[in-house]
C-alpha cells in the first residue's frame, strides 16, 4: 500500500526537511518504521486538559507525543468536529445552552454546535473553550506532531476529500472501530496509513477479514500479551494499545513488544518508556 509514499519519502532528509509537507511525510514514515515505541496522546492531553480541544492537543505536543489522538462526528449539516461521546452532556454546556438533556450529536447543525464550551466542565481556567472543527484540529495537531484521527461516525469519502483536499493523505493516520469503515478509506485511497480499532481476544483469526488493508492494529491493552503482539508483528503490522495511564503497565506492555501506547498522560508515559 505505501510503495508510492515510500519512493517520495525517500527524498525527504527527515524532520530537518525544509517544507512542512515534507516533514510531514518523514513523521508517518517514522512511525510506521520506527522500532522505538511510540507514545500517542489520547484526545490531546486529557488528563490535564478538556479532551478533543486546541488545548488538549497543545499540551500533548508540549509532552512530546509522537502522535495525538482525536474523535470526530458529522454535525447534522455535515460538518466534521471534534467531540467523543454520542451525545453532548457531559464535555459540553449544551445541556445548559439548549436546555434540553442526552442530544444526539447529529441532531444539531454546526452554527448551534460552533457556539458550546467545551471547556469549563473540566476546569474554571478553560472556560471559553470550543468544539473545534475536524480541520481545526488536525492543523493544530500536525504543527508539532501526528495526527490520529479516530472517526466515530460519518463516511469515509467525506473524509478522503477532506484530506485529499488539504493534502494531509500521506500525512497523519486514521483509525476506527468500523472496519467496513476503514476498507472503504483504504480502498478510496491507497497512501493513508490505517488502523483497525478492537476490543476483544487479538488473534489471527478476528483480525483477518481486515489486516490486509491496514497498517496499524489498535487494541485494548487488556487483551493483548506475548503470543498477540508476536502474531500482529509476523503479519508485518504495528500494534497500538489503549488507554494506558500507568507507567509500570506501559513498561510492561513495551517489553511484550507493543509499538505504540495511547494514553492520557503522554508526558508521563513517555518519561518511562523512552530510552
Amino acid at each position: 500500500m505505501f510503495s508510492l509514499v515510500w519512493a517520495a519519502v525517500a527524498l525527504v532528509a527527515g524532520f530537518g526537511a525544509a517544507s512542512q509537507a515534507s516533514a510531514g511525510d518523514a513523521r508517518v514514515k517514522r512511525i510506521l518504521e520506527t522500532k522505538e515505541p511510540l507514545v500517542i496522546g489520547h484526545r490531546g492531553a486529557s488528563a490535564f486538559a478538556p479532551e478533543n480541544t486546541i488545548p488538549s492537543f497543545q499540551l500533548a505536543i508540549e509532552q512530546k507525543a509522537d502522535l495525538v489522538e482525536l474523535d470526530y462526528y458529522h454535525s447534522a449539516d455535515g460538518v466534521p468536529f471534534c467531540i467523543h461521546d454520542k451525545t453532548y452532556d457531559r464535555t459540553t454546556n449544551a445541556n445548559q445552552q439548549w436546555k434540553s438533556k442526552k442530544t444526539e450529536i447529529a441532531a444539531k447543525d454546526w452554527s448551534d454546535i460552533a457556539g458550546l464550551d467545551a471547556g469549563s466542565w473540566f476546569d474554571a481556567k478553560f472556560a471559553g473553550v470550543n468544539v473545534p472543527k475536524l480541520d481545526q484540529a488536525i492543523e493544530a495537531i500536525q504543527a508539532g506532531s501526528v495526527t490520529l484521527i479516530e472517526h466515530k461516525q460519518g463516511d469515509a469519502d467525506t473524509l478522503i476529500q477532506l484530506l485529499k483536499e488539504r493534502d494531509w493523505t500521506d500525512k497523519l493516520v486514521v483509525q476506527s472501530f468500523d472496519w467496513d469503515f476503514v476498507a472503504r478509506c483504504a480502498e478510496l485511497e491507497p497512501s493513508l496509513a490505517i488502523a483497525a480499532l478492537g476490543s476483544d481476544k487479538l488473534t489471527a483469526e478476528r483480525i483477518a477479514p481486515i489486516v490486509d488493508k491496514v497498517e496499524v492494529i489498535a487494541w485494548n491493552y487488556k487483551f493483548v500479551d506475548k503470543a498477540a503482539a508476536d502474531m500482529v508483528h509476523k503479519q508485518g503490522k504495528k500494534l497500538f494499545v489503549y488507554t494506558v495511564n500507568d507507567p509500570q503497565m506501559a513498561k510492561q506492555l513495551v517489553e511484550l513488544g507493543v509499538d505504540g501506547i495511547i494514553t492520557d498522560r503522554p508526558g508521563e508515559i513517555g518519561a518511562a518508556i523512552r530510552k
